[in-house]
């Protein structure tokens, strides 16, 4: 199969990196742009949503997840993640009460944000095709000429004295979430005749 030279991908959280994942089997190389600092510890960042508060990862999303990382689980585990099962494992409260135990066949994994987001940025930062450019913010999109066609980004480095620079690709993917410049970037795009 013919890979694609190059995407970039726009925002370092969990669709993003899951994203990086996924076009590496299409693209010789996939740049992930982040405008955090990322730390190889599983820590909380600025941009990171629900960053500070319990997670609950279905059986589903952990299949799908190990699928692309097979080690994912083993990892998770030794890191302090908590296996079990939904309704057998969990002690639920709503409505003013506790909820009834029982065995529901929904696994699933409690933990923290930041430690999967780690787990899961520590395996795609080993593929040899992706790389993270972090504390980078992304200005604008860059087009053809006639604006048919998405061809790159404009980014800029927060590090002083940085220039804005053009990072050329074949495909664009916005994964910043709900703070997204996307819907400004893309009108900024249409041509109004």
């Amino acid at each position: 199969m013919s890979k694609y030279s190059h995407a970039i991908v726009i925002g370092g959280s969990l669709a993003g990196l899951l994203a990086a994942r996924v076009l590496s089997d299409h693209f010789e190389h996939v740049t992930l742009i982040e405008r955090d600092k990322v730390s190889d510890v599983p820590e909380a960042r600025k941009g990171q949503p629900q960053a500070r508060h319990l997670h609950g990862l279905l059986g589903k999303g952990l299949a799908i997840m190990t699928h692309y990382f097979p080690d994912l689980s083993a990892a998770l585990q030794e890191n302090g993640a908590i296996f079990g099962g939904m309704g057998r494992d969990m002690l639920w409260y709503a409505d003013g009460g506790y909820r009834l135990q029982f065995e529901s066949g929904v696994s699933g994994i409690t933990l923290s944000r930041p430690l999967l987001e780690w787990a899961i940025r520590q395996r795609v930062l080993r593929l040899a095709t992706v790389r993270l450019i972090g504390e980078c913010d992304v200005h604008e999109l860059i087009a053809t000429p006639d604006r048919s066609r998405v061809t790159g980004v404009k980014a800029q480095r927060r590090t002083a004295g940085s220039c804005e620079e053009v990072l050329n690709a074949e495909l664009v993917v916005d994964a910043s979430g709900r703070g997204s410049s996307s819907p400004r970037w893309l009108e900024a795009l249409v041509i109004w005749w």
